[in-house]
């Protein structure tokens, strides 16, 4: 039997397996339940069945060093740097760290973003990439896997107006192992994931998806 993987209630009768999702605060976004039903037809993309995410760390960018392959230092088009390119909404206030660097991640279809700290390590502080499927339904269903595939998963909805976004842990700072806090969300047939270096609170990178949301 093959596995389909859709986004529905938890009324479903034909429940494989349910990840139940819990809100922060009272000024957080509705929780949301994510179910993964089981089915005998299979949705596949033309590389095979749609699975999770898996993530590793990124490696520093120190000064004088040039960025690596598939990067280009330049602006972010989703989202300001520091609050001097935008004193309101900018990645150094949302993330909580000061930015020195800023690089395009060219090889993703629409682009990504990576944003470096000021001083030693000049590691990475928060990354967006972005992942594109055949259909609406399977950037959804790969957010769920993503999720389901790191640590403490949560779901929220309507981030932005028709936007649902699951938060959990994952690898990006090397020294955090996969206790760092991402947030995916997923727009028309892409998924958006937000890593951000946080390790104590997914708060951080919560807010950034909500900053960047409507880009997509």
């Amino acid at each position: 039997m093959r596995v389909r993987l859709r986004s529905a209630v938890a009324r479903s009768a034909a429940v494989a397996s349910v990840l139940v999702l819990v809100g922060c605060t009272h000024s957080s976004p509705k929780p949301l339940d994510v179910t993964v039903t089981q089915t005998t037809t299979s949705v596949r993309t033309s590389a095979g069945p749609v699975t999770g995410l898996s993530f590793s760390t990124v490696a520093p960018l120190p000064p004088g060093q040039a960025p690596a392959s598939g990067e280009s230092e330049r602006r972010c088009p989703y989202i300001a740097s520091t609050p001097d390119e935008n004193p309101t909404v900018n990645v150094a206030d949302l993330e909580g760290d000061h930015v020195y660097r800023t690089t395009v991640l060219t090889a993703m279809n629409p682009v990504g973003c990576r944003f470096y700290f000021y001083s030693g390590p000049y590691e990475a502080i928060t990354e967006i990439s972005t992942h594109r499927y055949s259909s609406a339904v399977e950037a959804n269903n790969a957010m769920v896997l993503t999720a389901q595939r790191g640590r403490q998963a949560e779901g929220h909805q309507n981030i932005v107006p028709g936007v649902n976004a699951v938060v959990f842990q994952t690898h990006f700072f090397g020294p955090d192992g996969a206790a760092d806090w991402a947030c995916a969300f997923a727009k028309g047939s892409v998924l958006v994931v937000v890593r951000t270096q946080q390790d104590n609170v997914s708060y951080n990178a919560l807010q950034l998806a909500v900053a960047i949301a409507p880009k997509f």
